[in-house]
């Protein structure tokens, strides 16, 4: 099989039907597998698991003595999207507790905040990596704060459901 190329009178090349049928059944080609890869949004997406970050220490907020307040990154994570999701039905709870949380799971919590899904969008940031919700929490300070704390994260889905976040202690510094 050979290619062939016709001259045309001011010295540029013609291409050969052949060629040109290659190009066209190429570019065909390429429109029917795009239409495969295509991502098409099909509308709520349910959340599989959760990611928690926090402040790695506890830092002041109101501006009196001693530390009251953290900060906290929860991503919501759907198995086969490859950056996080929105969460727009249930309720996320961040959760504090005096000690060690994931040694000792029968802690009582120290404290809970609760975000339905009509709260969270207040706390909604999309970056590069996703979507995620930042939370900057008080703690109450009635009662001492111990030399440590943990802080965790629930999602409840409407059905009752829940799903946790991995555990995160914090030393408190005297």
């Amino acid at each position: 099989f050979a290619v062939k190329n016709i001259m045309f009178s001011d010295g540029r090349y013609k291409p050969s039907v052949s060629i040109c049928s290659g190009l066209v059944i190429c570019l065909i080609w390429i429109g029917i597998a795009g239409v495969g890869c295509r991502t098409v949004n099909s509308g709520k997406k349910s959340v599989d698991s959760i990611r928690l970050f926090t402040s790695s220490a506890l830092f002041n907020i109101d501006g009196e003595p001693g530390s009251n307040g953290f900060s906290a990154r929860v991503f919501a994570v759907h198995n086969s999207i490859a950056k996080p999701i929105q969460i727009t039905e249930g309720t996320l709870e961040i959760i504090i507790y005096d000690g060690d949380a994931s040694r000792d799971q029968s802690l009582k919590p120290r404290q809970v905040w609760s975000f339905s899904g009509t709260d969270l969008p207040r706390y909604l940031r999309q970056t590069s990596i996703g979507f995620s919700y930042d939370f900057i929490l008080k703690i109450d300070n009635s009662k001492p704060l111990p030399s440590k704390v943990s802080i965790g994260a629930k999602y409840t889905l409407p059905e009752g459901d829940s799903i946790f976040a991995k555990t995160v202690s914090i030393a408190i510094e005297p």
